[in-house]
């Protein structure tokens, strides 16, 4: 099924609910706002492709909210994916903001509410049930208004059968149809692939240098008895539940690793005899309670420290 909506000929005051009821019938149902209702202009054309509707979208500046309200009031449960080809798109969903410029590709969930504030000469949209998406990749809904950059190859390829499927002739058989439709999708799918990779890969290699930082830490702070999570947290500017998850993934806690690093520090320092005293080994590693300290130092190494001590 082809469409085809234009301001052209519509009188300036009904422009508004014009515009509301196209981009509704196609896409998702949001209430707009229009700065300069008498001069606003908007075009949007396309067509059904097997189970999803592609279309382009062009207009002056305006935005559309889709609320709770509006929600609740339709049962759509569909995947709207934008792509900006020019101009710029403003988009806030899920407590995200994502600003699209030409390249930019990001996902919206017409179950959720959000904000569009668009100044755009175009804007592909690509329309897809809930179940086709989620089907082929189960993590989608945490790629809700986040950008797939243009830099990105599998965006370029996007892109660019979204293009080719505007242009798609519709006397095409529908098999073959829905074969391009399937394609598109099983394309987005790649494209959130590779992305989830690359910032998994990415936020591995920032938890990397976190650990490090926090381990150089703890090594250059031994002899501080004071030094806590809380402190260690604060020195490194994150939070206690980051800094405690970068130590999980270990198998081992900031704490347990200072302690080994102390117990570590003071067997070396009593084997080498760089120390004279068990309280001065306990003393410089960070033990305020010698008690404790050698308790503690007995059940690892299975020696007193004053033990060790003497066999220098």
């Amino acid at each position: 099924m082809e469409f085809h909506y234009s301001t052209d000929g519509i009188v300036a005051r009904q422009r508004p609910e014009f515009w509301n009821d196209a981009v509704a019938a196609q896409f998702m149902p949001a209430d707009g706002e229009f700065s300069l209702v008498d001069e606003f202009a908007g075009s949007l054309h396309g067509h059904t492709l097997g189970n999803v509707s592609i279309g382009r979208f062009s207009a002056l500046h305006h935005s559309f909210e889709r609320t709770d309200k509006r929600i609740r009031r339709d049962s759509i449960d569909d995947f709207v994916l934008l792509f900006c080809e020019s101009g710029t798109t403003l988009s806030t969903q899920q407590d995200r903001q994502v600003a699209l410029q030409s390249g930019d590709i990001t996902l919206n969930d017409s179950a959720r509410p959000f904000i569009h504030d668009l100044d755009t000469d175009s804007l592909l949209l690509l329309r897809m049930p809930r179940t086709m998406l989620l089907s082929r990749f189960s993590r989608a809904e945490s790629f809700i208004n986040v950008k797939i950059s243009s830099d990105q190859p599998m965006a370029g390829l996007l892109a660019h059968m979204m293009q080719e499927a505007l242009r798609l002739d519709l006397n095409a058989p529908s098999a073959a149809k829905a074969r391009y439709a399937s394609a598109l999708v099983d394309t987005l799918t790649a494209a959130m692939e590779i992305q989830s990779q690359t910032e998994t890969s990415a936020s591995a290699t920032r938890h990397d240098q976190l650990y490090k930082q926090a381990m150089d830490y703890i090594e250059a702070h031994l002899d501080d008895y004071e030094l806590s999570i809380d402190a260690l947290a604060n020195a490194l500017h994150v939070s206690e539940r980051t800094l405690s998850r970068i130590f999980a993934v270990r198998g081992t806690t900031a704490m347990q690793q200072l302690w080994r690093r102390r117990l570590e520090a003071s067997h070396a320092a009593l084997s080498e005899g760089t120390v004279r005293q068990v309280t001065q080994a306990a003393y410089q590693s960070g033990f305020a309670d010698l008690s404790h300290f050698c308790r503690l130092f007995k059940k690892v190494y299975g020696v007193s420290p004053s033990t060790l001590l003497k066999r220098r």
